[in-house]
């Protein structure tokens, strides 16, 4: 183990040393024909246009009829065609996080020389060629929400996902997993768990947009599979000379406030953030009342952005964040006077390249660094099981993509990322006076160790309406435990009516290693000595998308999933320090359906609906995690703790543009989740908790509004009915939690 350590440690430094260069890596790309000859047209004049452009970009074709806007942000756009004797064209399309969008232009001859035309954009809600689970989150969407609600991202996407399950601890879990969410920030991936509890996270307000990817994963995606979330962070050439300064108050002391501003020149651009916000409701609590919940935190962003010419572009990404917050108590441990808190502490730098070499070819390259830490401190009361301790987990790492299209037929990628993890933990543990299986102990860990990965994939149109998305993927890590899989990709889409219905299908294979928090003290007190094993999974998802009168887009998509060493968390001794485990084997299964109606401007209406069955379950024995835990025989299987089986969230929003008003309206329902309770007579049952349905209502008017200027004033009622409900129950050592109560807030925006 050491050999390889040291190998993949030479390897990393190598590639450190080598680079330099992942910035704007959306790009429109395409050519231009002659629909009658299908010789292609150069010269041809085309101009890009957007809300987020300070002014069209133009280009022409080349000899071969192509084209490419490159360097572009993720946001709606319409491409405008037009040539002499030719009806001009256009088409709207979204371009989502590192997208690489094809779009091919046909052009028809005039019937006439002095024939007029009048050209209308047609839209484009159906990628023909998608063959992944995918829901684009815009900023507009995310600026909807409270702005307490958008202080946490893992809080911010629940609205608008299908199967998104809300677990214990403020956890999110998606088609059935338990660590569900893994950032992509501008194509670089983090292992660090992105939840509140872990880490301070990164705000809602710095993203650009955001795609949240269920299934279907290409071969560039690795390490976590529930839910990734694809990044793109915001940037002084959209901001353009502009900025945002909130401030938000609600209930339970849900207060915030925060500033935005970014600029640019013609080579340079600069954004910067800041935010501090604080909550009465910080975590999830053991009481219907919040005791002993209060939390505070501070956050910091800033991303420089250098194009030196029109095939560079530099970027530099900064951040700094943290957060102090209560252990919640229950009654009991509220009278005994306990007062855990916990400091969370996390800083992020990523560098970053692109290079474009032509119209055909990209290349992006990116070093990345991001230190996270937390730091538990001890009860002060002389009577709780006493505990404390930090973790220190750094990871260093360099990261390259190369893209290469061969016409309209072969969108080739293929990447290398090399990834140094250093862990260091220490952590003290004493039951005192209560009954407890596990007795005093000190542990000092020290760990250091990585994984390099390299995938190859070729997004392969053989004919018009068929898309085959072929990858492989290689893994090799060791830190803890070591393992080392390839994993094939194969993901289908093939587009039936113009485009207009698209029907995708998937097989994958995952390589997931085990969760850095806490994993040295996971692999000290494991189960039977053995530490959290690396994860191996198959998933298979077949489904349907059609888009309705441009409008209206529905979606029908099933999945089934089969693990080796399926993940859970296991808490010790009811602390909230998460030890992370991993089952034998699991199972996920599920059908999952979405409307998403685009606005109507005639009468300002959008909306949403998602509803989704999924089942979970998980097979013992088990390794890692907390050895007093396992008490199920061998080939025992039972249903997860996040198994809630129906999950739905619908919402409708109205706007009146003159007047700048907006009404919003959102519903939350889930069927609720397995839990093990003390029946009558003492005696532990598997029960499932109670049902909900939680009503979410946002008010708002934008007011002096000229160009990008204005006043935002927002009013929110978070569960209106003020239904407090049971949520979960980790384990058989820790109390079932609660839901929040009703919250109200309000919140003042200026954009200046």
């Amino acid at each position: 183990m050491r050999s390889s350590r040291f190998n993949l440690a030479l390897l990393l430094l190598a590639c450190l040393a080598a680079s330099v260069h992942c910035a704007a890596q959306q790009r429109i790309s395409g050519t231009v024909t002659d629909k009658r000859t299908h010789a292609p047209l150069k010269a041809i004049s085309l101009k890009l246009e957007g809300d987020v452009l300070p002014a069209a970009l133009e280009t022409t074709t080349d000899a071969d009829g192509r084209f490419s806007f490159a360097g572009l942000s993720p946001a709606r756009y319409t491409v405008r065609v037009s040539a002499d004797a030719f009806y001009a064209q256009a088409m709207t399309l979204t371009l989502a996080p590192r997208e690489a969008r094809q779009v091919d232009f046909e052009m028809t001859p005039l019937a006439g020389i002095n024939e007029r035309v009048t050209v209308r954009a047609r839209p484009r809600l159906l990628d023909e060629t998608e063959a992944a689970t995918v829901r684009t989150i815009e900023t507009g969407q995310l600026e909807l929400l409270p702005a307490a609600r958008r202080a946490q991202l893992t809080d911010a996407i629940t609205p608008f996902v299908s199967s998104a399950v809300a677990g214990h601890d403020n956890l999110v879990h998606l088609r059935g997993n338990e660590l569900s969410l893994n950032t992509f920030v501008n194509g670089v991936s983090f292992y660090d768990n992105p939840h509140q509890l872990f880490t301070p996270g990164l705000s809602a307000d710095v993203v650009q947009s955001m795609n949240v990817i269920t299934g279907g994963f290409p071969a560039e995606f690795g390490n976590r599979f529930g839910g990734i979330l694809d990044i793109v962070t915001r940037s002084g050439f959209d901001a353009g000379g502009h900025g945002t300064l909130t401030l938000g108050a609600g209930a339970r002391l849900r207060d915030n406030v925060a500033a935005s501003y970014g600029d640019h020149t013609r080579r340079f651009g600069y954004f910067f953030y800041v935010q501090g916000f604080e909550s009465a409701r910080f975590l999830n609590t053991p009481e219907p009342v919040a005791l002993h919940d209060t939390g505070r935190g501070a956050r910091s962003f800033l991303q420089l952005d250098y194009r030196p010419s029109p095939a560079d572009s530099l970027r530099l990404l900064l951040t700094g964040d943290g957060t102090n917050f209560q252990m919640p108590n229950t009654a009991l441990d509220e009278q005994r006077g306990r007062d855990f808190t916990q400091r969370n502490r996390e800083q992020t730098v990523i560098l970053s390249w692109d290079h474009t070499f032509n119209t055909s070819s990209l290349l992006s390259t990116s070093l990345y660094e991001r230190f996270a830490g937390a730091r538990l401190l001890p009860t002060s009361d002389p009577l709780s099981i006493q505990a404390g301790g930090s973790r220190n987990d750094v990871t260093l790492g360099a990261k390259s993509d190369y893209s290469l299209f061969l016409g309209p037929r072969h969108a080739i990628k293929a990447g290398v990322d090399l990834t140094l993890l250093r862990l260091r933990e220490d952590f003290s543990f004493d039951p005192r006076e209560n009954e407890f299986d596990v007795e005093a102990f000190e542990f000092r860990g020290r760990e250091t160790g990585g994984q390099a990965s390299a995938y190859f994939q070729d997004q392969y149109r053989p004919f018009k309406n068929f898309t085959a998305n072929l990858g492989l993927r290689y893994d090799q890590y060791s830190l803890v435990t070591s393992d080392r899989a390839f994993s094939p990709r194969v993901n289908l889409a093939y587009a039936l009516d113009g485009g207009r219905t698209v029907l995708h299908a998937a097989y994958n294979r995952f390589f997931s290693p085990p969760p850095i928090e806490n994993l040295l003290l996971s692999a000290r007190l494991g189960f039977r000595g053995q530490p959290p094993r690396v994860s191996r999974s198959n998933h298979f998802e077949a489904g349907a998308s059609r888009s309705v009168r441009d409008r209206l887009v529905v979606r029908l998509t099933a999945f089934w999933r089969a693990d080796e060493n399926s993940f859970e968390n296991t808490e010790l001794a009811n602390v909230r320090v998460f030890l992370p485990t991993t089952f034998a084997r699991g199972k996920a299964y599920g059908v999952e359906f979405s409307a998403q109606l685009a606005e109507i401007e005639r009468l300002g209406l959008s909306g949403y609906f998602s509803y989704t069955a999924q089942r979970a379950f998980q097979t013992a024995p088990a390794s890692g995690g907390f050895t007093i835990e396992a008490d199920a025989a061998p080939g025992e299987r039972g249903p997860a703790a996040f198994d809630q089986i129906h999950t739905a969230v619908a919402g409708l929003t109205w706007r009146e543009r003159r007047s700048g008003f907006f009404a919003s309206g959102a519903l939350e329902y889930g069927s609720g989740t397995p839990a093990t309770l003390l029946d009558e007579k003492g005696d532990a049952a598997l029960v499932r908790l109670p049902e909900h349905l939680v009503a979410n209502l946002y008010f708002g008017v934008e007011m002096f509004r000229r160009e990008r200027h204005g006043l935002g004033l927002q009013f929110n009622v978070e569960n209106a009915a003020d239904r407090v409900y049971r949520i979960a129950k980790e384990s058989e050592f820790t109390p079932v939690q609660f839901s929040p109560p009703r919250f109200f807030s309000g919140s003042l925006r200026l954009h200046f």
